[in-house]
Protein backbone atom coordinates (compact mmCIF):
# COMPACT_ATOMS: atom_id res chain seq x y z
CA UNK A 1 0.00 0.00 0.00
CA UNK A 2 1.48 3.40 -1.12
CA UNK A 3 1.86 6.24 1.57
CA UNK A 4 -1.02 7.96 2.17
CA UNK A 5 -1.76 11.65 4.06
CA UNK A 6 -4.76 12.26 6.03
CA UNK A 7 -5.99 15.68 7.31
CA UNK A 8 -7.61 15.12 10.90
CA UNK A 9 -9.73 18.44 11.33
CA UNK A 10 -10.88 18.78 15.04
CA UNK A 11 -13.71 21.52 15.78
CA UNK A 12 -13.51 23.42 19.48
CA UNK A 13 -13.19 21.67 22.03
CA UNK A 14 -12.19 18.21 20.42
CA UNK A 15 -9.84 16.33 22.45
CA UNK A 16 -6.57 15.75 20.14
CA UNK A 17 -4.84 12.92 21.24
CA UNK A 18 -8.13 11.13 21.69
CA UNK A 19 -9.18 12.07 18.21
CA UNK A 20 -5.58 10.91 16.67
CA UNK A 21 -5.99 7.81 18.11
CA UNK A 22 -9.55 7.18 17.00
CA UNK A 23 -7.63 8.40 13.43
CA UNK A 24 -4.81 5.70 13.72
CA UNK A 25 -7.33 2.89 14.62
CA UNK A 26 -9.85 3.81 11.65
CA UNK A 27 -7.11 4.28 8.82
CA UNK A 28 -5.19 1.74 9.92
CA UNK A 29 -1.97 3.24 11.11
CA UNK A 30 0.78 1.46 12.52
CA UNK A 31 3.23 4.12 11.98
CA UNK A 32 2.30 7.85 10.92
CA UNK A 33 4.26 10.93 10.76
CA UNK A 34 3.11 14.12 11.82
CA UNK A 35 3.65 16.60 8.37
CA UNK A 36 1.81 20.03 9.77
CA UNK A 37 -0.92 21.71 11.82
CA UNK A 38 -2.98 24.84 11.60
CA UNK A 39 -4.76 26.07 14.36
CA UNK A 40 -5.01 26.71 17.80
CA UNK A 41 -5.26 24.45 20.94
CA UNK A 42 -6.53 24.76 24.33
CA UNK A 43 -6.67 23.35 27.87
CA UNK A 44 -3.25 21.59 27.42
CA UNK A 45 -0.56 20.31 28.91
CA UNK A 46 3.53 19.81 27.84
CA UNK A 47 6.53 18.89 29.39
CA UNK A 48 9.53 20.60 27.93
CA UNK A 49 12.19 22.98 28.51
CA UNK A 50 11.86 25.92 30.79
CA UNK A 51 14.67 28.74 31.54
CA UNK A 52 17.60 27.72 32.38
CA UNK A 53 17.21 24.10 30.85
CA UNK A 54 14.84 22.58 33.51
CA UNK A 55 12.09 20.18 32.50
CA UNK A 56 9.04 21.19 33.56
CA UNK A 57 5.11 21.14 32.59
CA UNK A 58 3.41 23.83 31.03
CA UNK A 59 -0.70 23.66 31.73
CA UNK A 60 -2.87 26.18 30.44
CA UNK A 61 -6.41 27.15 29.78
CA UNK A 62 -6.04 29.69 27.07
CA UNK A 63 -5.93 29.60 23.52
CA UNK A 64 -2.58 29.54 21.72
CA UNK A 65 -1.64 29.37 17.70
CA UNK A 66 0.10 25.90 16.96
CA UNK A 67 2.84 27.02 14.80
CA UNK A 68 4.92 23.76 14.04
CA UNK A 69 4.16 20.17 15.02
CA UNK A 70 6.63 16.82 14.57
CA UNK A 71 6.61 12.75 15.73
CA UNK A 72 4.60 9.67 15.51
CA UNK A 73 1.71 7.86 15.79
CA UNK A 74 3.09 4.48 16.31
CA UNK A 75 1.12 0.91 17.22
CA UNK A 76 2.19 -0.57 20.60
CA UNK A 77 2.48 -3.73 21.73
CA UNK A 78 -0.70 -4.22 22.82
CA UNK A 79 -2.68 -2.80 19.27
CA UNK A 80 -3.11 0.50 21.23
CA UNK A 81 -1.95 3.49 19.33
CA UNK A 82 0.52 5.91 20.85
CA UNK A 83 0.79 9.40 20.18
CA UNK A 84 4.04 11.27 20.21
CA UNK A 85 3.71 14.77 19.44
CA UNK A 86 5.81 17.62 20.08
CA UNK A 87 4.84 21.33 19.10
CA UNK A 88 5.37 24.72 18.99
CA UNK A 89 2.99 27.00 20.20
CA UNK A 90 2.40 31.14 20.92
CA UNK A 91 0.35 33.27 21.97
CA UNK A 92 0.14 37.21 21.12
CA UNK A 93 3.02 39.11 23.64
CA UNK A 94 4.19 35.80 25.00
CA UNK A 95 7.80 33.60 24.61
CA UNK A 96 6.87 30.64 22.34
CA UNK A 97 6.87 27.25 23.84
CA UNK A 98 7.78 24.08 22.45
CA UNK A 99 7.24 20.46 24.21
CA UNK A 100 5.80 17.06 24.09
CA UNK A 101 2.22 17.73 24.11
CA UNK A 102 0.60 15.44 27.35
CA UNK A 103 -3.42 16.46 26.97
CA UNK A 104 -5.16 18.95 25.24
CA UNK A 105 -8.22 20.59 23.39
CA UNK A 106 -9.04 22.09 19.77
CA UNK A 107 -9.03 25.62 20.21
CA UNK A 108 -11.54 26.97 17.26
CA UNK A 109 -10.47 25.00 14.79
CA UNK A 110 -7.23 23.17 14.89
CA UNK A 111 -6.11 20.75 11.20
CA UNK A 112 -3.32 18.52 12.07
CA UNK A 113 -1.32 16.52 8.79
CA UNK A 114 -0.54 12.78 9.54
CA UNK A 115 1.08 11.06 7.07
CA UNK A 116 1.03 6.97 7.12
CA UNK A 117 4.20 5.44 6.08
CA UNK A 118 4.69 1.55 5.06
CA UNK A 119 6.62 -0.09 7.59
CA UNK A 120 8.13 -2.16 5.70
CA UNK A 121 9.62 0.79 3.50
CA UNK A 122 11.75 1.75 6.81
CA UNK A 123 15.37 0.66 6.79
CA UNK A 124 17.02 0.45 10.78
CA UNK A 125 21.07 1.12 10.43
Amino acid sequence: MPESTFVLKLSDNADIIAELEKLAREKEISYGLFVDAVGKLKSFELIGNGPKGSIEKLKSDESFQVNAVSGKIQKAPNGKPSIYMRISITKSGFTPRAGQLISGKASESLEIGVRKVDIKKIIGA
